[in-house]
């Protein structure tokens, strides 16, 4: 891949964990400095992503290593994202906690 940035998109279950992630945060757990932690983390990942899409291991678990996703992370949460031309699309959000390769 070339050093040039790719785009990062969203797909439509990966905005949904967004939004409920940040709905969860802010109504509640009543915790609007926890949902912009959220945001500024996700933000620096999909910065990270555009520059260098690879730099994060493929996934190595069960529906997520056969789906071909990598597993980026930031604070307390897990990205699941794919490599697709000069495009990186990142497909889900989960917090650590959550059995992300079973609620694939």
């Amino acid at each position: 891949m070339s050093a040039m940035a790719c785009d990062v998109i969203f797909t439509e279950p990966a905005e949904w964990d967004y939004e409920r992630i940040v709905a969860y945060l802010l109504y509640e757990r009543e915790n609007p400095h926890g949902a912009q932690r959220f945001l500024a983390g996700l933000d620096h990942l999909v910065d990270s992503l555009s520059r260098m899409p690879e730099m994060y291991p493929r996934a190595a678990d069960g529906r997520a290593a056969e789906a071909g996703y990598r597993k980026a992370g930031f604070a307390s949460y897990v990205v699941l994202y794919r490599i697709v031309g000069d495009v990186v699309e990142i497909d889900r959000i989960f917090h650590a906690k959550q059995d992300y390769a079973r609620l694939l």
